[in-house]
């Protein structure tokens, strides 16, 4: 919600007013039940979206907004005094909302949130909220509902799009998740949680062409975002390019060199190419940092117990 608190100066060049703009733009982060890092998606969305919103806002403020200069101090003091208490209203009741949300109280957040978005039907930031308790609330047919609105509302808004795919592939609706991951991707072509939750999608669509393409695109932005590497290294394998998917192994493990799923899955590669020696060298790393890869990559490599 934006708000505009005029603040009257008065100098020797004569009367002048300036425009301030005060952005209130609060949306909570929620977790899904779901093991991918949806958190970590909506936070950067909502970040990125306010940023871009707030360079928006101020060019055309700048450039769209005046203030009259027949206009008196008296008549400028008695708006700004009219527009305090709602203001403030506003601010409390969002902040009340926001607390039933934080808490689990999203019935008593539905209770609040229903009027208010009834008498202002295009506010998509409370939209969004309501989609979010209707979710957490077991709700998920509502939620799709809002989140359309919000959509409908506010195109540009990626954390609908993204709760929209969430919504939508829990629900196994997967080309229905593809299209919102999507958009959300376009809208933040530089997000790499979220191009790498499309490369996944891809893949159980059954789209390994694609998929690797958006892992090329992550690890071109980012080298370091070493689960791409990850993820490329399972359709290696699978493709039973035992090199390239080693290489792949090999440039993760520079940036995050203790992750047993890297050393786990070279050990079984090793094993598949008939490298034994290999294999048990990454076995022995696997004892220092994760015991229980180590004990199921040693019944690998010695499936006799020995």
């Amino acid at each position: 919600m934006l708000y505009f608190t005029l603040i009257y100066k008065e100098g020797n060049m004569g009367n002048k007013f300036t425009i301030f703009l005060l952005l209130s733009f609060v949306i909570p982060s929620f977790l899904f039940a779901d093991a991918t890092p949806t958190v970590q998606i909506t936070e950067k969305a909502v970040k990125e979206y306010k940023k871009n919103l707030v360079s928006k806002e101020k060019k055309e403020i700048k450039k769209d907004v005046g203030i009259k200069e027949s206009s008196t101090k008296k008549q400028k003091q008695e708006e700004q005094s009219n527009k305090k208490p709602n203001i403030q209203h506003s601010i409390q009741t969002s902040n009340s909302i926001d607390a039933e949300i934080s808490r689990g109280n999203y019935a008593d957040a539905i209770r609040m949130l229903v009027p208010m978005i009834k008498k202002d039907p295009n506010n998509y930031e409370l939209r969004y909220k309501l989609a979010i308790c209707y979710y957490e609330f077991g709700l998920p047919n509502k939620a799709i509902e809002e989140l359309n609105s919000v959509i409908k509302l506010k195109p540009d808004f990626a954390p609908a799009h993204i709760r929209l795919g969430v919504i939508n592939k829990k629900k196994g609706n997967i080309d229905l998740a593809l299209r919102e991951f999507a958009q959300a991707s376009e809208l933040m072509p530089n997000n790499l949680e979220l191009k790498f939750q499309l490369a996944k999608i891809y893949l159980e669509r059954g789209d390994k062409t694609k998929a690797q393409d958006e892992l090329k695109n992550i690890l071109n932005i980012d080298p370091s975002y070493y689960n791409a590497n990850l993820l490329m290294s399972d359709l290696l394998i699978e493709n039973k390019d035992y090199d390239n998917a080693i290489e792949e192994l090999k440039l993760a493990s520079i940036y995050s060199p203790k992750n047993p799923d890297i050393h786990f899955k070279l050990g079984k590669i090793y094993m598949l190419q008939g490298n034994k020696n290999s294999a048990i060298e990454e076995y022995r790393i696997l004892r220092d940092i994760n015991p229980e890869y180590a004990k199921n990559l040693f019944m690998i490599i010695f499936p006799e117990g020995k």
